[in-house]
């Protein structure tokens, strides 16, 4: 009896271990594979936007890239705060990663994230 209930406790360890690991890049303190955090801002009033302004709309809307260092957290803004510290043109060999939650995140390089233009992580 003992044997099987020891078993199960260690079948359940795995289980919820392997469930954190896949959760952890989604929302804060989530790491990305890419050089730089991309996001949509409103060029006109610095804050930022839905990523689907930047898709599908154009007007004073433009993608903005954020840096992201392995050192240190960057902090992305919430739609709808001012967005500064960054550049509305991705340096060439750099790589981006949009996706990055709406209500606003806390990311470093490394760890989960997807990786290159596409790539990409929500909460």
């Amino acid at each position: 009896m003992s044997v099987r209930r020891r078993a199960s406790r260690v079948v359940s360890i795995g289980v919820v271990a392997a469930l954190a690991a896949s959760l952890t890049g989604c929302g804060e303190g989530s790491g990305v594979d890419a050089d730089y955090a991309k996001i949509c801002r409103d060029n006109a009033t610095q804050k930022r936007l839905p990523d689907d302004d930047c898709n599908n709309h154009g007007g004073t809307a433009g993608w903005y890239y954020l840096p992201v260092s392995s050192n240190r957290s960057t902090t992305v803004p919430a739609v709808g705060d001012k967005v500064s510290g960054g550049t509305s043109s991705l340096p060439s060999g750099k790589t981006a990663e949009s996706g990055i939650s709406s209500r606003g995140s806390s990311v470093s390089k490394g760890g989960f994230g997807g990786s290159g233009e596409h790539g990409g992580f929500g909460g």
